[in-house]
């Protein structure tokens, strides 16, 4: 699946207020619901219940919360660059500034794995996180990361 597909710039925001995970996962989970076909409420108890598994936080600022949960109607994402970091219990301490978060249907698994496995693959990039980091607006953003090889 092209992430350009999976993450479109409408689904890019920049300088979310968000002041706590909960209050990020909510936002996050308001933003993601019309376009997976379930209820905001169930995309963020999906996204709660993962991260109640261990933090999506995978350091340097970013975290990648994810959930599988019945309804959804196919891959989902939304990418936030918050206007100041918060706690997300990242591995390394470090609060996040930095989050993309994927709802994607409970079968087949391999299409979850496959959007994670590909959005990690560009954030894994300290210089794309740069661009991402200072880019000024939400098409700004997407650039940096379609141009980092998210389309493919």
């Amino acid at each position: 699946m092209p992430l350009r597909d999976l993450l479109p710039v409408e689904h890019v925001l920049v300088d979310l207020g968000a002041t706590d995970k909960a209050a990020l996962l909510h936002a996050l989970s308001e933003k993601l619901a019309p376009h997976a076909g379930v209820s905001a409420a169930e995309v963020e108890r999906a996204l709660l219940a993962r991260e109640e598994l261990g933090s999506t936080g995978i350091g340097a600022g970013i975290a990648l919360p994810h959930a599988r949960t019945a309804g959804v109607r196919g891959n989902c994402a939304v990418f936030a660059r918050l206007a100041a970091p918060v706690d997300f219990a990242a591995i390394d301490g470090a609060p996040v500034d930095i989050v993309c978060a994927i709802v994607s249907p409970d079968e087949p698994r391999s299409e979850a794995l496959t959007a994670l496995s590909a959005v990690s693959k560009v954030l894994r990039s300290a210089e794309t996180v740069a661009r991402v980091r200072s880019a000024p607006d939400a098409a700004g953003v997407h650039a940096a990361l379609v141009g980092a090889g998210m389309e493919s």
